[in-house]
């Protein structure tokens, strides 16, 4: 189980990793080169939550999908649609932004755009998850699990790196260049990686899924990506506001910020949690305090250093948050609807990614501080009422 496990991982961990960058380089130079095209943080802000909807619906059918259709289908299929699409969006900023194409019209083919990918793109994580459910044991659950969160980590680290060094070519080519890396991926996948053995593969029937049994837990996943997605939408206009930035500079400092966030993540989810073992009770019961510690470092910045920080301690509180719901989901889900159950996870987060990025986004045009405030209240309000849930719904896994 555990050779199989490596072999997959070989595979899997560079595709995340691959579309994981296009998540970051998206946040840290589309939100700049938006105010550049003339649209404002809530437009922008719009095209985001509007894909977050998408993705609400889309992930858990995607995941039962991989349930019977298979992991490797799904992840192939999904890195592709996100290969293209991308193309597709950076080529139509690029558009905006030479006027061919004017603001409110650049606006809705960005919109359209982005809901295509998350509709087609939605069963990436949900499979590459269910992929890891498959291949460790029950004891093993949560470190087998949270190297996907790693992947992102890693990815989340190189994709900022890479809009760092990509922008002198052109505040775009991030975008072209990453896309093409996923589709080079989607490739990949398709020739190395194996599908696991599974009993009930390509069967249609549905495997025993408690969403009453889940909830406290889709509970806590929409209050730790509610708030993770206010501060993605908002970040890179806090740091050009607060420092005076220009576009280029601003861009290059986001990805600072957001560099950071996924190398503390990253140093939790493949180190301290691979190493240790935690239970996901622990991991739920620690992360909170510290993700908060992280945001009051974040607040009335001095300097980039400061963001940067705060950033960076935010990153561990998420890094410690989220295989501790995702593992958790897992180990209370029969072994025939892993892939519908981490859809439901995904689901979650993707309703956070709904309402944080229009709230926070609104806020931010009244005053930056207010995003802060709002950010800080769910997460206390998560913490408060869904952890001594938890504690119950986690206590036996």
């Amino acid at each position: 189980m555990n050779q199989s496990l490596g072999r997959a991982q070989a595979v899997l961990i560079p595709a995340l990793i691959a579309f994981a960058m296009g998540q970051t380089v998206l946040f840290a130079v589309a939100g700049p080169v938006a105010r550049d095209i003339g649209l404002s943080e809530f437009q922008f802000g719009t095209i985001i939550a509007s894909a977050a909807a998408v993705f609400v619906v889309a992930s858990p059918i995607w995941g039962r999908i991989s349930d019977s259709w298979g992991r490797k289908r799904t992840i192939v299929f999904g890195l592709t649609s996100y290969g293209i699409v991308s193309v597709l969006f950076a080529a139509a900023m690029q558009a905006g932004l030479n006027g061919l194409t004017a603001a409110l019209a650049t606006f809705f083919i960005l919109l359209g755009l982005r809901v295509t990918y998350a509709a087609l793109g939605a069963g990436i994580q949900p499979s590459a998850t269910a992929l890891m459910a498959d291949l460790s044991s029950p004891e093993k659950r949560t470190a087998a699990i949270a190297m996907v969160g790693a992947s992102f980590g890693i990815g989340s680290i190189l994709g900022p790196a890479a809009a760092a060094g990509l922008v002198g070519f052109g505040v775009l080519a991030p975008l072209y260049v990453i896309a093409s890396l996923g589709l080079m991926m989607a490739l990949i996948c398709a020739f190395a990686l194996q599908e696991p053995n599974r009993t009930d593969a390509g069967s249609k029937s549905q495997g025993d899924l408690s969403l009453l049994k889940l909830l406290p837990l889709l509970m806590i996943g929409f209050a730790l990506f509610t708030v993770v997605a206010s501060l993605q939408q908002t970040v890179a206009f806090y740091v050009q506001d607060s420092l005076g930035l220009d576009t280029k500079t601003a861009a290059q400092f986001t990805g600072y910020c957001f560099m950071a966030l996924a190398v503390a993540t990253l140093l939790v989810q493949g180190g301290l949690i691979q190493a240790l073992k935690p239970s996901p009770r622990i991991l739920l019961l620690t992360g909170f305090p510290i993700f908060l510690v992280g945001l009051l470092i974040y607040a009335a910045p001095t300097s980039i250093w400061q963001i940067v920080a705060g950033m960076a301690v935010m990153g561990m509180g998420f890094g410690l948050i989220n295989p501790g719901i995702t593992a958790a989901v897992s180990l209370r889900t029969s072994e025939d609807a892993q892939g519908q159950a981490a859809g439901f996870v995904q689901s979650a987060a993707s309703i956070g990614y709904i309402i944080g990025p229009l709230a926070a986004t609104g806020l931010y045009q009244m005053s930056p501080t207010y995003t802060i405030y709002f950010a800080g209240s769910i997460l206390v309000l998560g913490f408060t009422l869904s952890l001594p849930i938890a504690y119950k719904a986690t206590q036996n896994s």
